[in-house]
């Protein structure tokens, strides 16, 4: 009997494949093999846990869970080893305020590194690693205590200074530093050495969040100094995580074996995981299928509509819930380019036919897109002023009000990955922008491992992407606010260098507020206003698909030191964490 559950039917919706920068930062949107949904077949049960955008901030009451039963009231086996298939190996070295992660990074690198918080099932977020996590007044000044008796991999102890060690690295990061611009000073409480005292330029009150991802994870001091001057240990993660690294080979494997000292038990029941890349998807479906690999992570539409039709030879759990949109990135300021007209940008969305890519290429399986907020995000809205139906006719007109005011030839480039899905929706897109009266369209294939940096550098002017997943509309600063967006050729968080004021204003609110009301209404005006600019080209929301062999169980929520659970994708939006998985001996 399994326990990855065999999902219901549910609504339609796309597949692509994509980078991801986490929400806490970071992990880098990629393109991919896959695409987006409306619900999730699991939901947490909420934390009495409170944060900011509540009303009260709660530390979490260090507790140890007992041994959770499966739905068939089975007590999970400690032992066995896991071999999981996912998207990419997309990060190297592995040090916390160096990685340029993706989701499939991700996925991996959790199991090594903790991070301070974590989002809860109450739509706020916890402490994690850290014991308590308490602002001030006016979240200007934060205190983060580090949980007793937590020592890393090494055996270096967890305390104020690891987090003050941690944290000013990742203020210092090149992408990390983007999450962290409003942090002004991090120290050691003089009256406390196991709390961090982090003290912002600005009212805060969503910090937590950040220190729920990249920017929040904790590396071991003593393996970071000794990394410092020696570049092969960067490769080799030492965290306080649930498993300890084994091995990395780039662009083949990266296994890690139980920790047996781990803080939060249970867990793990695993005595090894091992992550293998397999960046096509049908490749990764096939790999299970002949029993290569245990365990998949996808958004490949044939392959979840596949499992869906065998529940019972591949037990298969779907995450959509806080996972993130599938679109078309819009380099919406580039200088000369015509995607710095609204006419443009919003002429490729009128002639774009989401809703034929999303029955003809992605099987019917995904919900389209209106805006970047999926139906479980704070601020979504079913129509946002963006294009809800192709009209050609209208696209054509915007296109040659454009040429009319600068004649001449009128050319675009877009860039996708090497996966053959992502192509065919490539092909389809140029043949449709040429229709509305673009005069040529080019399309690059950018390998998997250059696809991100390419858009951290902004060297595009349109890109296949996936982003936006997450719990508060905070997690989207880096993403979208001008601080984030430097000229072409520099690391930028904002790949399509959007610039505007009114966007700017909303995120600052956002950013300092406490009103949950308020909160929502913001977002909803951010959603607003990207479907009025058409900054992007909105897709489909995106539903992950966690398929295996009937002897893997345990693909469940996050299980937070209170009893509670984080939700599917928390900390990243489309992963779970495999601390929870066993097999059958």
């Amino acid at each position: 009997m399994s326990h990855l559950n065999a999902p219901s039917r549910r609504k339609p919706g796309r597949l692509l494949a994509a980078l991801v920068i986490s929400a806490g930062l970071i992990g880098v949107a990629c393109g991919s093999d896959d695409t987006g949904s409306k619900t999730t077949d699991a939901t947490s049960p909420a934390s009495e846990t409170t944060g900011p955008g509540t009303e009260e901030t709660t530390p979490v009451v260090e507790t140890t869970a007992a041994p959770p039963t499966t739905a068939a009231g089975e007590v999970p086996v400690p032992g066995g080893k896991v071999v999981m298939a996912i998207e990419a190996d997309t990060s190297s070295p592995w040090r916390p305020s160096e990685m340029v992660c993706a989701i499939a990074c991700y996925q991996v690198i959790r199991n090594i590194y903790d991070s301070l918080a974590m989002p809860n099932g109450a739509g706020s977020w916890s402490p994690y690693l850290a014991s308590a996590i308490t602002p001030n007044d006016d979240f200007t000044v934060w205190s983060i205590t580090a949980r007793d008796g937590v020592t890393f991999h090494d055996g270096t102890p967890f305390d104020g200074a690891a987090i003050v060690e941690n944290l000013a690295r990742a203020k210092e990061g090149i992408l990390t530093g983007n999450a962290l611009r409003p942090v002004e000073t991090i120290e050691v409480d003089a009256a406390d050495p196991m709390t961090a005292v982090v003290t912002m330029n600005t009212s805060w009150a969503a910090f937590p969040f950040t220190l729920a991802g990249q920017a929040g994870m904790q590396a071991s001091p003593t393996w970071l100094a000794a990394s410092d001057g020696d570049d092969t240990l960067k490769s080799k993660p030492v965290g306080t995580g649930p498993f300890v690294y084994a091995d990395y080979r780039p662009g083949e494997v990266f296994s890690m074996t139980k920790n047996p000292d781990y803080w939060n038990a249970p867990y793990p029941y695993l005595d090894a995981i091992e992550f293998r890349p397999i960046a096509d998807g049908l490749n990764r479906r096939d790999a299970l299928k002949s029993g290569t690999v245990d365990l998949i992570h996808t958004t490949n539409a044939e392959s979840i509509l596949e499992f869906r039709d065998n529940p019972d030879e591949y037990p298969m759990v779907e995450i959509s819930n806080n996972a993130e949109t599938a679109y078309t990135l819009l380099h919406a300021t580039q200088e000369g380019s015509p995607l710095t007209d609204v006419r443009v940008r919003c002429a490729l969305a009128w002639a774009t036919d989401e809703q034929l890519l999303i029955d003809t290429i992605g099987g019917g399986l995904n919900q389209i897109a209106y805006g970047p907020f999926s139906p479980t995000q704070v601020g979504y809205l079913e129509s946002t002023g963006f294009p809800e139906a192709q009209d050609m006719a209208k696209a054509q007109e915007l296109i040659a009000e454009y040429k009319a005011e600068f004649p001449g030839p009128l050319s675009l480039s877009l860039a996708t990955t090497t996966d053959q899905t992502n192509l065919t929706i490539a092909q389809q897109q140029q043949q449709w922008w040429t229709e509305a009266g673009i005069d040529e369209v080019t399309i690059d294939q950018i390998d998997q491992a250059n696809y991100i940096v390419t858009a951290l550098l902004g060297n595009f002017q349109v890109f296949q992407w996936r982003n936006h997943g997450g719990f508060d509309l905070d997690q989207q600063y880096i993403w979208w606010h001008s601080k984030a967006a430097p000229p072409v050729g520099e690391l930028a968080l904002n790949f399509g260098r959007i610039r505007d004021p009114q966007l700017d204003a909303l995120l600052d609110e956002n950013r300092a507020s406490t009103d949950a009301a308020r909160k929502k209404e913001i977002a909803e005006e951010v959603n607003l206003l990207f479907g009025t600019q058409c900054y992007d080209i909105w897709g489909s929301y995106t539903i992950w698909g966690v398929a295996g062999k009937p002897s893997v169980h345990g693909v469940t929520l996050f299980p937070l030191p209170d009893g509670s659970n984080a939700p599917f994708g928390a900390g990243f939006a489309g992963t779970f964490y495999p601390m929870t998985l066993w097999v059958e001996q």
